[in-house]
């Protein structure tokens, strides 16, 4: 299990990332719920994450925590598209960093992560969802190399809400 530890900005705390495992599920589910109060509306699905949802995710691709000592203090997933006709298109889910660890570059780190993976395991595009309602995001995952594509839909739209916004980064395996 690769560890990737960094000294937060300005802190002598150490924070390890570590791939998550499905004795982890809970802990992931209790962090997206507490990362997302008072940041995403009522009605977002991360408010009533569960441990399994976070497992069915974990069993079609992997999840990792930022851990501080033993708190769990960030998350991320990437899961393969449901949708065996989009081979090689893996969604990234769920990132989450608690209020006190923000803009300490926890989410970076996670997306570093996860990006190393997608190339690991040759994906082909990434695709993420941004609430209709959180516009800003659109501009902070430019810098990961996602771009809105308003041709796409996402996998797994919420239906209690509009649309999101489809970002997706297309990746060029090496061989």
């Amino acid at each position: 299990m690769a560890w990737v530890g960094f000294a937060m900005q300005g802190e002598s705390t150490q924070v390890q990332i570590r791939l998550a495992n499905p004795a982890d599920a809970e802990a992931v589910a209790q962090l997206v719920r507490r990362a997302w109060a008072d940041r995403v509306a009522p009605d977002s699905s991360g408010h009533q994450e569960t441990a399994e949802r976070v497992q069915a995710d974990m069993a079609r691709g992997y999840a990792w925590v930022a851990l501080s000592g033993t708190e769990v203090v960030g998350t991320v997933r990437l899961v393969r598209h449901p949708d065996p006709r989009e081979r090689g298109v893996w969604e990234v889910r769920k990132l989450g960093v608690l209020p006190e660890y923000r803009k300490q570059g926890v989410a970076h780190r996670l997306m570093e992560v996860l990006a190393r993976r997608a190339f690991e395991v040759r994906a082909r595009e990434l695709r993420l969802a941004v609430r209709h309602d959180q516009p800003k995001l659109l501009k902070w995952y430019t810098q990961f190399g996602f771009t809105y594509d308003p041709g796409l839909r996402y996998s797994t739209p919420n239906p209690n809400t509009p649309p999101p916004f489809v970002m997706v980064r297309r990746l060029e395996v090496l061989s």
